[in-house]
């Protein structure tokens, strides 16, 4: 049967994670969905690295980490009058403006390439658990 009623994410959150050369290319988690699930409304990308760096997305349903895109990070995004980047705009499907995440299930991220020794990337989910 299907749900009838609307369903309004119940606690805000924001969470994630920083990424430095000493991670090289490790998965993290970003998010793990609240007992009743979840819903990311936005990913914000921000680093101070001198050089371009690819992150690659990942949904984990327990056991597999499912390969949901990369979001490319141009140099200084975020710092020094450059916009953080808006990583939704590349892992969000296209007929919606949020990702759902079922209970049990996570975010991870990884740099697809060490980052630059002495720079930072930073990624950070927010929205809310049901």
């Amino acid at each position: 049967m299907a749900n009838t009623n609307p369903i309004f994410e119940l606690t805000p959150f924001c969470s994630g994670s920083t990424f430095m050369n000493v991670d090289s290319t490790n998965k993290k988690t970003i998010y793990t969905a609240g007992s009743s699930g979840g819903r990311i409304d936005g990913i914000l990308i921000s680093t101070d690295s001198a050089s371009s760096v690819n992150l690659a997305f990942y949904i984990n349903d327990g056991n597999n980490d499912l390969y949901i895109g990369n979001v490319y990070v141009p140099t200084s995004s975020g710092y020094i009058n450059t916009a953080k980047i808006d990583g939704m705009s590349s892992l969000r499907p296209s007929s919606q403006s949020f990702i759902q995440i079922p209970n049990g299930y996570t975010l991870k991220c990884n740099a697809v390439a060490a980052v630059t020794s002495g720079s930072t990337v930073n990624v950070t989910a927010i929205g809310g658990n049901f």
